[in-house]
């Protein structure tokens, strides 16, 4: 699907490579999910859309709510908390896939903007570390990758130790507590089927980070430009007009950059709200698995699956508190730049620009919180308290009574 992972290592400057380019794989998954980037599906894909949308959206979120109905009563204490962890994950990704169902265009538009920002990047380094970002941001999806996928792997193996499924999940015909036949098929029939759904939340769960992060780079050139305004070993600095010029062009990359912001806002915002909602409850359900009823081989699983739903919140979070940081030092340089010391053609922008530069780019989860590091801190303290409620309740020795 995703063809060699040349893009993993920083490209030579000969070679074309673009800010969108951080996105590709990350698109490519979602262009196997179904989602129709190119506008060029055929009827097999057609059909495959239909089929992908159906289950990750209708059938998949369905199954554990089902399952639960019929099946409770057989449900020994750590699968229940085990299988509950994931229901409330899967809920959330229906509702992150249906979002980007429905502002699909928005990440192509984020992606022109960023063609838009790579026309100021003109100097070699700043081509170099155009393509140093996109190596970066490449890598950072491959541990989405990697950790879902061992996620999904260990799991599985540690169904099979212990004879039973790994994600119970509901398929009317088969039920594999009837014989080891039934054990296996429904196994690895989860596996390629909620593994699937896993391998798509990579793509749902890492967009948010991918955009942020690539934007914080250009950031970081814009500041480096602002920076070699006015020095005297800069060839324009004693042509007035020339000056001027890259002030402007200076203003042009930041109304772009925040352009790109109005256009990936909305995505993110409903998502990572959701997302920080349900984070807190499932971290909650694993502490008490962990520290309650795991046994030493599901508590393997237990932590891959903590570092899959902390790879959802914490980079976003971070990358989020340092371009406000980034922000905060692209105006300073600016104030630093001598721009006192130019014509008044030159103060009036200069000064106009910093004012504008007062507003930090920021992003919100609906509007009601900053997406931020002492958000992502709250939602770690509400995980604690989920487990100090349940500790409180002696739920552990409730559910080992009723077991």
């Amino acid at each position: 699907m995703f063809g060699i992972l040349k893009l993993m290592y920083p490209a030579p400057i000969s070679e074309p490579i673009s800010s969108r380019d951080s996105n590709a794989y990350l698109l490519e998954t979602l262009r196997f999910s179904g989602l129709n980037l190119r506008n060029d599906f055929g009827v097999g894909l057609k059909i495959w859309r239909v089929l992908s949308f159906t289950y990750n959206m209708l059938i998949l979120p369905v199954s554990f709510p089902v399952n639960y109905t019929i099946h409770l009563a057989e449900f020994p204490p750590d699968l229940l908390l085990q299988s509950l962890q994931l229901c409330l994950n899967t809920w959330c990704f229906s509702l992150k896939f249906f979002t980007l169902v429905i502002y699909m265009p928005r990440l192509e538009l984020a992606n022109k903007h960023f063609d838009q920002m790579d026309e100021f990047c003109v100097k070699s380094e700043e081509k170099r570390k155009v393509r140093d970002m996109v190596a970066a941001i490449t890598r950072l999806y491959l541990i989405f990758v990697v950790v879902y996928v061992l996620y999904a792997t260990s799991t599985l193996l540690d169904g099979l130790l212990h004879e039973r499924v790994p994600f119970n999940t509901y398929y009317p015909l088969v039920n594999w507590r009837v014989d080891r036949t039934q054990l296996y098929v429904q196994s690895f029939l989860e596996y390629f089927t909620i593994g699937y759904a896993i391998v798509v939340a990579t793509a749902t769960d890492s967009y948010p980070v991918i955009y942020v992060a690539a934007l914080r780079t250009h950031i970081l050139l814009l500041k480096d430009r602002i920076v070699h305004l006015g020095e005297a070993n800069n060839e324009s600095s004693s042509d007035p007009d020339s000056m001027l010029r890259s002030l402007v062009d200076c203003i042009k990359a930041h109304r772009t950059m925040l352009n790109f912001c109005e256009a990936i806002q909305p995505i993110i915002s409903g998502t990572i709200f959701a997302q920080f909602i349900i984070c807190g409850s499932i971290l909650g359900v694993i502490m008490i698995n962990l520290v309650l009823f795991a046994d030493q081989s599901t508590r393997f699983g237990i932590i891959i699956y903590v570092m899959a739903v902390l790879l959802q919140t914490f980079p976003l979070c971070f990358y989020c508190n340092a371009i406000v940081d980034d922000c905060n030092e692209v105006a300073d340089a600016l104030f630093h730049s001598a721009w006192w010391m130019q014509d008044r053609r030159y103060q009036r922008t200069a000064l106009q620009f910093l004012q504008k530069l007062q507003q930090p780019m920021t992003f919100t989860a609906m509007n009601i919180f900053n997406i931020n590091l002492a958000t992502n801190i709250n939602v770690a303290k509400f995980a604690f308290t989920v487990y100090a409620i349940a500790s409180g309740m002696n739920l552990d020795e409730k559910l080992q009574i009723q077991e």
